[in-house]
């Protein structure tokens, strides 16, 4: 999908937590991004992708969550989004997690790939990249395959290349190293997913969860509540289709009269920060497979305390009914013993046969560190054992983020151009250990930090699939498969 995970996502642009940027720092060799260097790489990327309030609308869901906070005395702040002023419309915002008929929605398409083609790079759509090509320790390129799903041919596809950005993802990234036979024993680790479920109300009224963002304000009252770790609660984006799948079954007359009732409800969806993590390995075809078990006893605490903040949330904020992605869990109804079906709640396991559980974002499975034996790439972004190679994703978080994690991505694959750049411009200069990378003159603080926060009291580069970019001779980079519309490779150039 040519534009990644940027096309999709529901516009939270979060600046990337200070504790965990100490983290990075102090416990993973990434110099510098505790401090105002990687601040200038945060502020240019909000900067570039226009993050602003002015479009963070609270629609009905938000005001419950708003009114849940307030009787709790939870602390709740907007959000800014990656959304043009002048071309927002509210009336179908709640969509956009399907794309945006608007182009509203400032995404890499519109932001960084635009600029790219706009510089003459060439982006090969529908090009699956197989291996990095290696010899004598650093890499000379990518092998790929073209496929057109409208006859069914393919191609093979070299790109000859100094360097090469690898951008697939956390779930793929890893697995075109597996393939390539680099990275070191790392490979796959760490991998972190930001287990997500979801809990909805039943309201009175009816809740019109289709107007206004998906996500446009963040509850960050637990969000490092246990030696830095905890939980955040958002909005979700209106889909009935989703609701309809998570949605409690027992048979279809039970399930028809759930789904009747959703122009009442409210949904909030819950994100661990998680401690504990899962792998990614490639099966005999070379295929990912991901593994994740969620056995860490801190994020299974804060998994079940997370749906009791949610329960009591929508409580709190007048809901006549609780209901969870449970198979077997009957709703709590206004009047019912409200502790009473927490305790059960918290009995349920979390996962298939229990509690729905989701992955909000994925992350840290080719990260970046000072060790060799426990990361993938050196703290400029390039990897330990493969002159060449590096990584411009989500995977090279050193930990999960704890918030929605676009902007850290951006700004992080920015620090790494840094250093990519000073390589091809000055080789016998830079050095792929150097700590600081080359941050972008001082940006004016965006509009994103003005904006108050709102306080309640009481009462890259590449995706799945990714093909080839190509500066002839000097860089190759992953890039994202284009959908139907995308020309044939042949004539591929925007």
């Amino acid at each position: 999908m040519l534009g990644g995970g940027s096309l999709v996502n529901w516009s939270n642009s979060v600046r990337p937590r200070p504790d965990v940027r100490g983290w990075w720092a102090q416990d993973h060799g990434l110099t510098g991004v505790d401090g105002d260097e990687f601040d200038r790489h945060v502020d240019a990327v909000l900067q570039r992708i226009s993050a602003n309030t002015d479009c963070s609308d609270f629609n009905s869901p938000h005001q419950r969550l708003e009114e849940g906070a307030g009787k709790l005395g939870w602390h709740l702040r907007t959000a800014a989004l990656n959304v043009a002023p002048d071309r927002y419309d509210p009336d179908i915002a709640g969509f956009t997690g399907y794309g945006d008929q608007t182009g509203a929605k400032q995404g890499t398409l519109k932001t960084f790939l635009q600029d790219a083609a706009s510089a003459g790079t060439r982006i090969l759509v529908r090009t699956r990249a197989d291996r990095i090509v290696v010899d004598d320790g650093s890499t000379t390129g990518v092998e790929a395959t073209f496929s057109d799903p409208a006859t069914g041919a393919s191609a093979k596809v070299t790109v000859q290349a100094r360097h090469v950005v690898v951008a697939c993802g956390s779930l793929e990234t890893p697995a075109l190293l597996l393939r390539s036979g680099i990275g070191g024993p790392a490979v796959g680790k760490n991998l972190h997913l930001h287990p997500s479920t979801v809990v909805g109300g039943m309201y009175a009224e009816d809740q019109d969860s289709w107007w206004g963002p998906p996500q446009a304000a963040i509850l960050d009252e637990f969000a490092d509540k246990d030696e830095g770790y905890g939980y955040i609660i958002e909005g979700i984006q209106h889909s009935f289709a989703l609701l309809a799948a998570t949605a409690r079954w027992k048979d279809a007359t039970d399930h028809k009269e759930v789904m009747a009732k959703v122009g009442r409800s409210s949904w909030f969806v819950g994100i661990v920060q998680d401690r504990g993590s899962g792998t990614v390995s490639v099966d005999e075809a070379g295929n990912a497979v991901h593994t994740y078990p969620l056995d860490d006893e801190l994020d299974q605490r804060h998994f079940h305390e997370m749906l009791e903040s949610m329960i009591r949330l929508h409580e709190a904020a007048g809901a006549e009914e609780i209901l969870l992605g449970s198979p077997t869990l009957d709703p709590w109804r206004r009047g019912e013993d409200l502790d009473a079906f927490i305790a059960t709640v918290m009995g349920e396991p979390a996962g298939f046969g229990g509690t729905a559980m989701f992955s909000a974002h994925q992350m840290s499975s080719a990260r970046m560190g000072a060790d060799p034996a426990t990361s993938v790439a050196k703290p400029s972004g390039e990897l330990h054992d493969t002159a060449g190679v590096w990584i411009g994703d989500t995977s090279a978080f050193p930990t999960c983020s704890g918030v929605n994690p676009m902007v850290s991505c951006m700004a992080l694959a920015r620090r790494t151009a840094g250093f990519l750049s000073d390589v091809l411009t000055d080789p016998e200069r830079a050095t792929a250990d150097a700590h600081v990378a080359r941050a972008p003159a001082a940006v004016e603080p965006h509009p994103e930090e003005r904006a108050a926060d709102r306080v309640t009291e009481p009462a890259g580069p590449a995706t799945l699939g990714g093909a080839v970019q190509s500066v002839p001779g000097d860089v190759g980079v992953g890039v994202p498969i284009g959908g139907d519309d995308q020309a044939p490779l042949p004539d591929a150039r925007p």
